[in-house]
């Protein structure tokens, strides 16, 4: 007759000896593995979402309105807020399966798996946007003095054309209508581009220091949650393969009682 009782021991036997192989401490490689890519992944989500942050800033950069573009610093620290919230809630959301799966394998008692492992808290962005300074009292003598010249060049450019010398009074009103008209499209194309150049230092910078302190944040996060559920990790497998171990020694005196 078949031994069953011995081929449920014998199988017992092999399956304990296969778990004290998984209980060897292969965990803790298996969850650095899982940390680093986590780490990659986070880390090309964020270069993207800055990247898309970055494209819909200059559009507003580049708007023709000028309350758009002067009501950008406001609306980006709402959008960087965001951008960190999102991007907090992805690493969140991907991290806990892998490592659940780790304790799965094992399987160890880390307590509840929907409430493992606990992740430590995300911190606020210390980023202020930067306000792009006003013109300063030389630039506006600078622009002062290109409108001097733009309202006599044509004067000065009239005996060019065969008139005389400085236009005469019958076309003076003209020439100085000419200039000044040059003169007020002059200084405000050049009005708009220092504000927009300003406005484009001011989101690449502020958007620099997000995504490198928020890839900072990610950085201590991760180091944290090696550090802490390595050793809810550490703990269980010690547990189990006490448990094992104890199993193990109850089927030998079984078989030796037999």
């Amino acid at each position: 007759m078949p031994d069953r009782y011995g081929d449920a021991v014998r199988a017992r036997r092999r399956e304990l000896v296969e778990e004290r192989g998984r209980l060897g401490g292969s965990h803790r490689t298996e969850l650095r593995s899982e940390l680093a890519l986590s780490r990659i992944a986070t880390s090309d989500a964020l270069a993207a979402a800055c990247a898309r942050l970055g494209r819909e800033a200059r559009a507003h950069i580049d708007h023709p309105d000028r309350a758009v573009r002067r009501g950008l610093p406001a609306r980006l620290r709402p959008a960087l807020d965001a951008l960190a919230a999102a991007v907090h809630a992805r690493w969140a959301a991907e991290i806990g399966p892998g490592l659940r799966r780790i304790a799965a394998a094992r399987s160890l008692d880390v307590g509840p798996l929907t409430a493992w492992p606990a992740l430590p808290a995300a911190r606020p962005l210390p980023v202020v946007p930067r306000v792009p300074e006003r013109s300063s009292p030389l630039s506006g003598a600078v622009d002062g003095l290109a409108l001097w010249r733009l309202v006599l060049l044509p004067l000065a450019a009239l005996p060019v054309l065969g008139l005389p010398a400085l236009g005469g009074p019958a076309l003076a009103p003209l020439a100085v209508g000419v200039g000044v008209a040059a003169a007020v499209v002059a200084v405000r194309s050049r009005r708009i581009a220092l504000e927009r150049a300003a406005l484009r230092r001011c989101v690449e910078e502020t958007l620099a220091a997000a995504c490198t302190a928020l890839d900072a944040d990610l950085a201590r996060r991760l180091l944290e949650l090696e550090r802490s559920a390595g050793a809810d990790l550490d703990a269980a497998v010690a547990r189990r393969r006490a448990a094992v171990e104890s199993e193990w020694r109850a089927l030998e005196a079984e078989v030796a009682d037999a």
